[in-house]
Order: C-alpha cells, then structure tokens, then sequence
C-alpha cells in the first residue's frame, strides 16, 4: 500500500488549515509571524503535488 495518499491529504489539509489562519485573523501578528504565514501557505502544495508525482510515477 502506498504512503503517497495519505500524503497528498494530510497536505491538502495543511494547506487549507494554513489559509483559513490567515483569513480569520482578529488582531495583528507580529511582523515574523506574518512573514511566516505567508511563507508557509506559499510552499503548502508543493508536498501534496510532490506526493501526487511520486504517486503517479509509483504506478
């Protein structure tokens, strides 16, 4: 059984996790956070991607 599924999900939900974060904000994060939140939802489907081309080249 592959990993590359769960992978792809858990990446997936990362992601969305990441981006609902950043639009429910009430108050203002500091300027590393801020750096951080934006870095991170940037670089967020890149796993589930890689994980869909392992997947794909698996088969």
């Amino acid at each position: 059984m592959s990993r590359w599924p769960k992978l792809m999900l858990m990446g997936g939900i990362t992601s969305a996790l990441l981006v609902y974060e950043i639009t429910s904000a009430t108050e203002a994060p500091s300027q590393a956070l801020v750096i951080l939140q934006y870095v991170l939802p940037g670089c967020a489907p890149i796993g589930p991607l890689g994980s869909i081309v392992m997947y794909v080249q698996e088969r």
